[in-house]
């Protein structure tokens, strides 16, 4: 029988030394972040709000034009959406009657309701 390197005298051995190499690589990695958390001078904090005011324009957004959630989605049987109302539900019941009858009720998410066409 031929003698073999891998005895489990030195496979231990190797598997010591990779978990030793592990802890010290991680404690390495663990001491560069500690260096990125330095203190910044007032004075460069100072120039960076005036930069700031200089160059970042102020935005104004107007949420009034955002599409707000559907009260109920009609979807079909590929789960795309056929059509989605707004409102109240029992105005849109009563205006889209032949819907809700041929339809059938999947689920709801608070006050979105979905139906199956």
């Amino acid at each position: 029988m031929k003698p073999t390197i891998l005895t489990q005298k030195n496979v231990c051995a190797f598997l010591g030394l990779i978990m030793a190499l592990t802890i010290m690589w991680s404690a390495k990695a663990d001491a560069k972040v500690d260096t990125i958390n330095e203190v910044i001078p007032m004075g460069w904090n100072k120039t960076m709000e005036t930069v700031q005011e200089e160059f970042l324009p102020q935005i104004e957004i107007d949420f009034s034009k955002l599409k707000t959630e559907p009260t109920v989605t009609f979807i079909n049987k590929y789960g795309e959406v056929i059509a989605e109302f707004y409102g109240e539900k029992s105005d849109l019941e009563s205006k889209f009657k032949d819907f809700f009858e041929k339809g059938e009720f999947v689920t709801s998410s608070g006050k979105h309701e979905f139906y199956l066409l």
